[in-house]
């Protein structure tokens, strides 16, 4: 069974939310303050809401709360027992049992002799029982125990996405602007976070920040390989990669943002998001293309592009029955009306083609005319349709692989600065 995330109801949540707040105040020596007074206030409510389960939740994460200033965990001497408690408490959080791993560590916790990695377990624990707010708690504190792990800083900023957009954007840019300081693993996470944020850029905006991140990708690349080759964060480095890519993409940069893709598919042959990237930019130009959608397809992409481009490959080539199945496929991706309806247009000359009932070919006609009035190859080749009656309609018009390409790419560009 799928491991099952706790129940955020607004009560619940409220709840939570006052412990954390409730908690950074005491941190601050501000317990009897009237801030704390408001929060503690503003709680009653909901506590009243709550079931059982959630009310000894809300309990077991203040106790858990507490525990952080306590200074003397850190000079605890390690105990084997708690390791093996430690064990349980990961096997039970693989099961989606979050309580009881969350008991194991609360039990056990003082024991293992690092904070830092009980403070990391715990989010990790909270962030996939659907909580990240709570993991960010958590996982800056393990950050602040051990701040040269990478790994426990790119989680908190993991979880800041999930939770607080804005502040996980607030601290990317302070990272970046002395990069250096950080690890690579860290300023993987975030660049993507700052790439991310650009869809809400204007393009001269958009352009600016992808020129000035380019070196930053480029010197993390290299730090990546600098690195002993069995303690590298593999997802991180293809990730910079994949970005370093995606930034010359969007400048119009295709050859060097083919080879940085191609280099991240060396590393990692199986990323389907590298295979759509690098397969579009070489669409029309190098039989690579095809092989690289193919294999996306083979593992079930889930965005449009290498259904969409394969359903056009094969509508060239006249292979109706395979335009037909990846447009089909595709028209379950696609979100864009226009994109859709060119989709329908390639399922209705393939439902001609392949002398489906003529009902059935013009309601496909229709609907891509119905999506998108402005496609004006949809209404030339439904009229060329309906006036063949009953002959055999051979000079559709389709569009060119190097013009499908074109389009393909001013889309991934509009989307990557909306």
């Amino acid at each position: 069974m799928q491991p099952q995330p706790f129940t955020l109801n607004p009560s619940y949540l409220a709840m939570v939310r006052g412990v954390r707040e409730l908690h950074r105040l005491i941190a601050d020596g501000k317990e009897d303050s009237p801030e704390a007074d408001a929060i503690r206030d503003a709680t009653d409510g909901p506590w009243g809401s709550l079931s059982e389960i959630e009310r000894r939740r809300v309990r077991n994460l203040s106790e858990d709360l507490y525990s952080l200033r306590e200074p003397a965990l850190s000079q605890v001497p390690p105990n084997p027992k708690a390791f093996s408690k430690l064990v349980d408490a990961l096997e039970a959080r693989k099961q989606g049992e979050w309580d009881r791993a969350l008991d194991l560590l609360r039990s056990w916790g003082s024991f293992v002799g690092d904070p830092a990695t009980v403070s990391y377990v715990r989010g990790e624990i909270w962030l996939e029982a659907g909580d990240p707010a709570t993991a960010a708690v958590f996982f800056e504190h393990a950050s602040e125990l051990q701040a040269e792990n990478g790994s426990y800083l790119a989680m908190l900023l993991n979880a800041l996405v999930l939770s607080n957009p804005v502040e996980a954007h607030r601290r990317a840019e302070t990272i970046l602007a002395e990069p250096d300081k950080s690890s690579p693993v860290v300023i993987a996470h975030a660049t993507n976070i700052v790439l991310k944020s650009l869809t809400n850029a204007s393009e001269s905006e958009a352009s600016r920040r992808f020129r000035s991140l380019i070196p930053i990708l480029e010197r993390t690349v290299r730090r990546f390989e600098e690195e002993d080759p069995g303690s590298v964060d593999r997802s991180s480095y293809v990730m910079t990669i994949a970005n370093l890519g995606l930034a010359h993409e969007f400048l119009g940069e295709a050859q060097l943002a083919s080879q940085n893709y191609s280099r991240g598919l060396q590393i990692d042959p199986t990323n389907d998001a590298l295979l759509v990237a690098r397969g579009m930019l070489l669409y029309g130009t190098s039989a690579r293309a095809i092989t690289d959608f193919e294999e996306a397809v083979r593992l079930r992409s889930p965005v449009v592009w290498p259904y969409f481009a394969l359903a056009h490959h094969h509508l060239s080539n006249s292979r109706f029955e395979e335009c037909r199945r990846f447009a089909e496929q595709a028209l379950e991706l696609a979100d864009s009306a226009a994109v859709q309806s060119e989709l329908y247009e390639w399922v209705a000359i393939s439902q001609s083609m392949l002398e489906f009932p003529g009902e059935t070919v013009r309601a496909s006609f229709e609907n891509a005319i119905r999506l998108d009035p402005s496609n004006e190859r949809a209404v030339s080749n439904f009229a060329k349709f309906e006036a063949a009656v009953g002959r055999t309609v051979k000079d559709w018009k389709i569009r060119s692989p190097a013009a499908v390409r074109s389009s393909v790419l001013a889309e991934r560009r509009y989307q990557m600065a909306a």
